[in-house]
């Protein structure tokens, strides 16, 4: 599978075009008809018809890429070294009663950070200033992540900075 290509020149009109020899390689040919599935930040265009062992081939190299993927994620998180941070995770963030953001015109589902307020001894809590943190992993995949030594307190970092980790 070839995880290098790019196209980053589109047609007159805006349209991205798939070059028929990139079709063609993968086993799509132009008569052919073919499905385009629109997923989060990617699509995958598969051939219209498949027998299960053109699908089970189709379903082990979504497998690598997956793999690549996190391997990418991994090379841009480092592994983790023990310090303690990933492991104790604290997932539950800072709860607020639902009516006293319903009072302040705030969703139920705002992201809170605190501060503290040395000169009157108290805690501040407001929305907080980014929009992903690792709350918003699912615990399954965010287990995977771990499991595969990749550090949480750096990717949990780059969710809140909102760091590019990946192309250019």
């Amino acid at each position: 599978m070839e995880h290098e290509l790019k196209f980053k020149e589109s047609s007159p009109d805006s349209r991205m075009v798939i070059p028929s020899e990139v079709l063609e390689e993968s086993g799509i040919s132009a008569a052919q008809c073919a499905e385009l599935h629109q997923l989060r930040h990617c699509v995958a265009v598969l051939q219209g018809k498949l027998t299960a062992y053109e699908l089970i081939e189709v379903i082990l190299d979504l497998n690598k890429m997956s793999e690549f993927l996190v391997v990418q994620l991994a090379k841009a998180c480092g592994t983790c070294d023990g310090c303690g941070d990933c492991a104790n995770e604290n997932k539950c963030g800072i709860v607020v009663p639902p009516e006293l953001l319903v009072e302040l015109g705030l969703p139920r589902n705002t992201k809170l950070e605190a501060c503290a307020d040395h000169d009157n001894g108290l805690i501040l809590v407001g929305p907080a200033c980014y929009e992903h943190d690792l709350t918003d992993i699912p615990d399954d995949f965010l287990e995977m992540l771990s499991d595969s030594g990749i550090c949480l307190d750096v990717l949990e970092e780059h969710l809140m900075a909102e760091d590019t980790v990946y192309g250019e």
